[in-house]
């Protein structure tokens, strides 16, 4: 099995573009990613620890990044309940190693919210869930450009 996850979501960095949301996992505040690029959902390997949750092994598979390398997976964590406003969000994440994000909500995900609206604008997602759900995303500060590692390496070659 082969699972992508981008390299932004590894080294902790956003694009104007990122939807990057507040969301509580057993009432601890944490960040989540939104991110279309990433084909599962994986959890920060640190959170699983801090939150007592069991690591079941994870299918042998290679974890590749958006710059080419890989990564192994640390296991899986079922039934993580995450809260993001008045949405829950009741799934199994793949725990890895991540950099300034505690989850990342991938196309497994997003798939299971039906037909969604994605404004990149005002970063906001909105589907229907017997009611209309938005989750809006986190600001950043005015004129901040963050840039991965992966595109510094790229820019040095």
């Amino acid at each position: 099995m082969n699972i992508t996850i981008l390299c932004n979501a590894l080294v902790g960095t956003t694009i104007p573009q990122t939807l990057k949301i507040e969301g509580y996992i057993k009432n601890k505040n944490e960040i989540v990613l939104i991110d279309s690029g990433s084909t599962h959902n994986f959890i920060q390997f640190k959170i699983y620890m801090e939150l007592n949750f069991v690591l079941y092994p994870a299918p042998k598979c290679e974890l590749t990044v958006a710059n080419g390398g890989t990564l192994n997976l640390s296991g899986k964590c079922h039934n993580i309940k995450l809260h993001m406003g008045e949405y829950v969000y009741n799934s199994p994440m793949f725990s890895i190693p991540m950099g300034g994000f505690d989850v990342v909500l991938g196309v497994q995900c997003l798939q299971s919210l039906g037909m969604i609206y994605f404004n990149f604008q005002e970063l906001f997602l909105i589907f229907w869930e017997g009611k209309e759900v938005e989750l809006r995303g986190i600001s950043e500060e005015p004129g901040k450009i963050s840039i991965s590692n992966c595109m510094k390496n790229l820019m040095k070659k």
